[in-house]
């Protein structure tokens, strides 16, 4: 069932690579619609605003059902029975995902209800049942991690690297397994493994279906490996959750990596959102150097704020004009025209459902040349000889 399931979401991102083909007309739309009636694809909700409605329906229905089981269990007492409802209501939770999954939703709106309140019910049951805040929050990342792959839930992933994010911060600051200072370090480094291990993982054709899974991988190791090294964060954590007081003329340790991290990172990002054509790096660098140039004027005070925000939108506004003007007409490289090449993790996937559909690509061509070459009729001796 779970392959089977996941054939049928892989086939809902192919007729989406399919509909970009069809836009820039690379097949026609009788084509499109022959490929859509005859593949079988998962039910899913395009609507975000249908499907939030959906969402709050189902977890109307998930509070009524528990509401129901907590009056039942009000004759029991104690923490255990406390967690036992919530263990119970998380396991409820999966029987409903698995009905839903079954019947071939996908991101539909209710399913999203109940996959987040599996992991949220069972990491609360996991916290009362241990009173210990690393199985808690391990428990908070191994069910989202399942989630995740289960049933291809993209919130899933966002919270489970926020989980992972803190069970880190808590070991170094709380279990101090390692010195803090060294907590901004090992941050990175998590934040670098990610973003290695989602970029080798989507090269797989069989990743297909976790595209967006990959891409908020992406956004968020991004996001925090520039958190991880900007001055500010680093600075403000320091003082607030390792009590570090720091006087003047006295700064937080390694605060020259920082400084130079603080707009180094962004202007990576750009590099290589530039010269790769990625828009997350180029639109992280750009969002990561605003909030660097912020970082460094909360201590240090160059000009007023009417005068600097007006300077850098000068600046800026500068940048673009210049930058639309030099690539608007650019054929390679960095440019503003449409890119038509396909997603090539769905190249073979949608070469193969054309196939498989028995559809038509071939272009129509004249199988007679527009000049006759035989018989000397083109201005010089021909093969009867005659001019």
């Amino acid at each position: 069932m779970l392959a089977s399931n996941h054939n049928h979401i892989e086939n809902y991102f192919l007729i989406e690579e399919l509909v970009l083909l069809e836009r820039q007309e690379f097949i026609s739309k009788e084509q499109l619609a022959q490929l859509k009636k005859s593949t079988v694809t998962a039910k899913t909700n395009s609507n975000i605003l249908l499907r939030f409605a959906f969402f709050l329906l189902g977890n109307f229905v998930i509070s009524s059902v528990l509401g129901v089981f907590a009056f039942i269990l009000t004759t029991l007492s104690g923490q255990e029975a406390f967690a036992f409802w919530f263990l119970v209501g998380a396991i409820g939770c999966v029987v409903a995902a698995e009905f839903i999954y079954i019947g071939n939703y996908f991101a539909y709106g209710f399913d999203d209800s109940f996959i987040l309140s599996i992991t949220l019910f069972f990491t609360i049951a996991v916290g009362i049942f241990t009173e210990d805040v690393t199985a808690t929050l391990a428990a908070l990342v191994i069910s989202n991690i399942v989630c995740t792959i289960r049933y291809v839930h993209v919130p899933s992933v966002f919270f489970g690297l926020i989980g992972l994010i803190g069970l880190v911060g808590y070991a170094v600051i709380e279990e101090r397994i390692l010195p803090s200072y060294y907590l901004p370090i090992v941050l990175f480094i998590i934040a670098v493994a990610l973003y290695f291990l989602q970029s080798i993982m989507s090269k797989s054709n069989k990743n297909l279906i976790y595209t967006n899974v990959f891409l908020i991988i992406k956004i968020m190791s991004l996001a925090f490996g520039y958190a991880a090294l900007n001055y500010f964060v680093v600075r403000e954590l320091s003082e607030s959750l390792l009590s570090m007081e720091i006087v003047p003329n006295q700064d937080i340790p390694f605060s020259e990596l920082f400084y130079i991290a603080t707009f180094a990172l962004p202007l990576f990002y750009i590099f290589i959102g530039l010269k790769k054509r990625d828009r997350v790096f180029l639109w992280m660098g750009l969002v990561t150097l605003s909030l660097g140039f912020a970082s460094i004027r909360y201590y240090y005070y160059f000009l007023p704020v009417e005068v600097a925000l007006m300077v850098g939108g000068s600046i800026l506004f500068a940048m673009v004009y210049f930058s639309i003007r030099k690539f608007k007409e650019s054929a390679v490289g960095i440019t503003f025209k449409e890119d038509k090449s396909l997603n090539p993790m769905a190249f073979a996937a949608v070469q193969a459902l054309l196939v498989n559909a028995n559809v038509n690509t071939q272009t129509v061509s004249s199988e007679q040349a527009p000049m006759e070459f035989g018989g000397g009729e083109f201005s010089g001796s021909g093969s009867g000889g005659s001019y």
